[in-house]
């Protein structure tokens, strides 16, 4: 069963669209800069029938909920910490942490569609020179997540970090776009931001299995892949 209708619901539907065994709850707040308490409460009320068990329940948090520092004191995140609280706590609950996950989606509010939009159009931008950021292709979501869902069991870690191996600093990817666009960006950059550290041990072995490579270069192969000019 798939609750929502966005790009992980999608992305998840081929495999678990019509499993009455498992729940793939997609239809959180999936803009990080809310700040509505009634888009919170809706996205609450929407997981309380979830709850109660009878199917394995997977919700998709943020690895920067559980991070030291300013992003994971926001409104945003304390919602998601709470709604990753009550999964975990549930009879089958299962959470996979996530970065920023690229696919084809029209949302504004992604990383990737922002650089790629603001970009194009000319528009001036600010990032933080030392902040880093976690790309992953939404099809290793499905691929890694699904083989952390049907082998999870009743584990006591209930809660997985699905990231790649290749953070980056914003500046890098923006020089990506730049490239693979074929325009400068109109950017400056603030001094503020630091490394990002995900504990992804489980995603990792998973992809080793599959035969997925999250190391070195996967962020570039991603934005190619989503947003290179076809001609």
């Amino acid at each position: 069963m798939i609750v929502g209708r966005g790009l992980l619901a999608r992305a998840f539907t081929a495999r678990y669209g019509t499993d009455p065994s498992v729940t793939i709850f997609a239809s959180g707040v999936s803009n990080s800069q809310e700040t509505g308490v009634d888009r919170f409460a809706r996205e609450r009320a929407l997981l309380a029938p979830f709850l109660d068990g009878g199917t394995r329940l997977v919700y998709f948090g943020s690895c920067a909920s559980v991070m030291d520092g300013d992003t994971s004191a926001t409104p945003y995140m304390r919602h998601k910490r709470a709604m990753e609280e009550l999964v975990v706590g549930s009879p089958d609950g299962l959470v996979l942490r996530l970065p920023q996950v690229v696919g084809p989606t029209q949302n504004p509010n992604t990383l990737t569609n922002f650089l790629r939009d603001h970009i194009l159009n000319g528009s001036p931008f600010t990032v933080w020179a030392n902040a880093e950021r976690n790309l992953i292709d939404v099809d290793d979501v499905v691929a890694i997540g699904t083989h952390l869902i049907d082998t999870a069991g009743s584990r006591s870690n209930r809660a997985f970090s699905v990231a790649s191996a290749d953070p980056l600093p914003m500046p890098a990817i923006i020089s990506i776009f730049e490239h693979v666009l074929g325009r400068k960006a109109i950017c400056s950059t603030e001094p503020l931001g630091g490394p990002l550290r995900i504990d992804a041990a489980a995603a990792f072995a998973a992809a080793g299995k599959l035969g997925i490579d999250l190391g070195r270069g996967y962020a570039e192969a991603v934005i190619r892949k989503y947003y290179e000019p076809h001609t």
